[in-house]
């Protein structure tokens, strides 16, 4: 499931002025790694971005597949992940916030989980060989979500 990315350029493009979690995510991602979501996350390693199989490529990756595990206990319990918009802030460059005023289960949630990739990908190292990497390479057993615990609470 490398779709976290791959949706937020869909959704960047397609719907410029709409609110949705994925626009929170790519804005998550610029204002607290410095990077640009799309160019530099979209297609890193097996996981992030569409799609995602094999083993991930380092730390970075393992970020991305963690996410797309959270996403989808979200999606199994209903959750729309991509297009729900929640409320969250960011102190000092670097302190995500979900804020309170979030009104669904789901919402909270999925705040969480996005701030909980960023936050990841904040603290690791990233690698310009694993940008653009092509998922045909991407092999061995494909790690199955129960590694992260405990799941979401359901809405």
């Amino acid at each position: 499931m490398k779709s976290f990315i791959t949706i937020t350029i869909l959704a960047s493009s397609v719907l410029p002025a709409a609110r949705s979690s994925l626009l929170n995510l790519k804005s998550m991602v610029e204002t607290v790694t410095g990077r640009n979501a799309i160019l530099s996350f979209v297609g890193y390693g097996c996981y992030c971005g569409l799609g995602g199989r094999g083993l991930p490529m380092d730390e970075v990756d393992w970020c991305c597949h963690a996410h797309d595990c959270c996403y989808q206990k979200l999606f199994d319990l209903g959750c729309r992940t991509y297009v729900d918009h929640y409320d969250y802030t960011i102190e000092n460059d670097t302190d995500i916030v979900c804020s309170e005023l979030n009104q669904t289960e789901c919402d909270k949630q999925t705040c969480e989980c996005d701030r909980s990739v960023v936050l990841c990908l904040q603290k690791q190292t990233y690698r310009e060989e694993y940008r653009n990497y092509l998922n045909i390479y991407c092999q061995g057993p494909t790690p199955n979500c129960s590694i992260y615990e405990p799941p979401p609470v359901p809405p």
